[in-house]
């Protein structure tokens, strides 16, 4: 076994970790960070596609992330703007699809002013939150023991409209069902949006994609970095005391006087501590649990939607495909079309063989786009509740009532262990904008400890 000494150990590769070493290192810190897998970048990963570097993993860059876009700056990577130009579609509960323009889904008058009064509702209790801590929040609990299904069904009048709202909170960013998370966990999402448009808006939400793919973050982290971070090492065993931490990993032992571990907070129980962390850790881990996500790219000669007047992007609330966009690469081509399948859908979908998982998915793009969605030439996905170092996505949510309870925990430092990732940022959270500053956050901490 190789005997490595360091000033500062992170485990896992992601941007948060990542973040968090090159933070290190250019304050002149000694820093190694360990990744179990064999590529950097946690929850983004590019595929290649005619080529070209897609996303299977997170993509999209907000207007209103100006910590992400700072370090994508920094970093010399470009965005550009998603395509979204032309007629979206929706298909309805009756099964009726409807070509629109604009940002606002054609629903019926009576929903429409029932979606915007509950928006408003939303918006209002969101913004009373601080989304650094949001239990400290007078009414938390109250709000922490309310399901988000129970409120859509006492404070939003009409189905079309919970049915919209269910879709894009529980199914587009929780990817749960709405009965098994409470309202102030989705608040505390839309809080670190800045508000519900922000958090549900394509023209917001997916304004930007990174040239080169989104994994192209991590790996400039890691470029920068250099012999720094070392691939294949999933940490088993950590011990530590007061002021020092010695880490295994593969062949080798890291010893340090600082860790950041930079991983969901699901994973953590596959690391061994010595001594075992504190009861309020480990119940604080019990009641997190990471949702369900199966990412699905279709590949087509060209993007023949465009052709149509029609920008790639559609809403199915009732459909097992409920969302699609226009994931096509700068270049115009080949056409790729993405979806994801969250919550029970995806739950469904990883029962199937991929065969017919690929048939139900393309089944669902016809419904936006007719036949010539079904000649796809290729189809990637990835189920990222089948990754051994992820086992879920988007983000690792408490249950009802662990908001409230354990929230204060998250990021409160145990001896010399700091804690990093999207899961516990406040501004940010559950996108790579809470990754990078969460990363840096817990570089901060470890600055200020060393």
């Amino acid at each position: 076994m190789g005997a490595i000494e360091t000033e500062v150990v992170v485990v896992g590769a992601g941007i948060a970790g990542l973040t968090a070493a090159r933070t290190l290192a250019g304050e002149g810190r000694d820093v190694l960070v360990l990744e179990a897998r064999d590529r950097v970048g946690g929850r983004t990963e590019n595929v290649e596609i005619g080529g070209q570097p897609n996303e299977i993993g997170g993509q999209w860059v907000a207007p209103y992330q100006d910590f992400l876009r700072g370090l994508l700056e920094e970093l010399g990577i470009e965005l550009f703007p998603s395509h979204r130009s032309g007629r979206h579609v929706y298909v309805g509960p009756d099964g009726t699809v409807s070509r629109y323009e604009g940002h606002d889904a054609p629903l019926p008058d009576a929903a429409g002013r029932s979606y915007a009064d509950a928006v408003a509702k939303l918006d209002a209790l969101a913004a009373s939150l601080d989304p650094e801590a949001p239990w400290e929040h007078p009414d938390a609990a109250a709000l922490d023991a309310v399901t988000y299904e129970t409120w859509l069904e006492a404070e939003v009048e009409h189905e079309a409209a919970r049915d919209l709202l269910r879709s894009f909170l529980a199914g587009g960013f929780m990817t749960k069902p709405a009965q098994s998370f409470s309202l102030l966990a989705g608040l505390w999402v839309i809080a670190g949006a800045g508000s519900v448009d922000n958090l549900f808006e394509p023209d917001l939400c997916l304004a930007y994609r990174v040239v080169g793919g989104s994994q192209l973050i991590a790996l400039r982290l890691a470029e920068e970095l250099g012999e720094r971070v070392r691939l294949g090492s999933p940490v088993r065993e950590l011990d530590w005391d007061g002021d020092r931490v010695r880490v295994t990993a593969g062949g080798d032992t890291v010893a340090a006087r600082r860790a950041v571990v930079a991983i969901p907070p699901n994973l953590t129980g596959g690391i061994r501590f010595d001594p075992v962390l504190p009861p309020w850790r480990l119940r604080l881990e019990q009641h997190l649990s990471q949702g369900s996500v199966i990412k699905a790219l279709a590949v087509y000669e060209t993007p023949f939607w465009r052709d149509e007047g029609l920008s790639g992007e559609g809403f199915a609330p009732y459909e097992l495909v409920r969302e699609v966009y226009d994931n096509t690469p700068p270049s115009g081509e080949p056409g790729v079309l993405c979806t994801f399948l969250a919550g029970e859908n995806a739950e469904r979908a990883g029962r199937l063989a991929p065969d017919e998982r690929r048939d139900l998915v393309l089944d669902g793009f016809e419904r936006f786009f007719g036949p010539a969605a079904l000649e796809a030439v290729d189809v990637v996905e990835r189920d990222w509740s089948a990754e051994e170092f992820t086992r879920g996505a988007y983000c690792a949510t408490f249950d009802v009532g662990g908001l409230a309870r354990l929230g204060p925990d998250l990021r409160r430092p145990i001896g010399p262990i700091h804690w990093a990732c999207t899961d516990i940022s406040g501004v940010g959270n559950m996108h790579m904008e809470g990754a990078a500053r969460s990363g840096r956050a817990a570089a901060d901490a470890v600055l200020a400890a060393l």
